[in-house]
């Protein structure tokens, strides 16, 4: 397995909130987040993420777009109307320009797609999270 730097921002841990209806693909964002040194809660659903999200108070999202109870679009809209600072990332199956479209105009920073490349990531969480905050 590749190593991956410990990101840090100072003594200050970022969280972040993983959100999608694939257990296995939560627990395995949440592991590799937390081997970066960052702080990552978990919700599988739409509802679970909003009261994650009101609980934790995260400054990052990381959110699927297709799920059964609620899309990932609503619930940014949602978290975005609980707090207009969140910035999120979102997840998806498809590359699918009108739902990227919809989802940067609701302030989503980038995309991940499934299956989601750990060197990219790392490298989306650099550029987004450390660099621009």
């Amino acid at each position: 397995m590749r190593h991956y730097q410990t990101i840090s921002r100072g003594d200050r841990v970022l969280k972040i909130l993983v959100v999608d209806d694939e257990v296995e693909v939560v627990n395995f964002l949440c592991v590799f987040l937390e081997r970066l040194g960052l702080d990552a809660e978990k919700a599988t659903c739409g509802r679970e993420a909003l009261e994650v999200f009101r609980r934790k108070k995260p400054e990052w999202v990381f959110l699927d777009i297709k799920m059964p109870d609620m899309d990932g679009l609503e619930v940014l809209k949602k978290m975005k109307e609980i707090d207009p600072n969140i910035k999120a990332m979102m997840i998806t199956g498809r590359n699918d320009e009108a739902t990227q479209s919809e989802a940067q105009a609701l302030g989503a920073s980038d995309y991940l797609i499934k299956p989601i490349d750990l060197d990219d990531l790392a490298e989306k969480i650099k550029q987004h999270i450390l660099i621009k905050g």
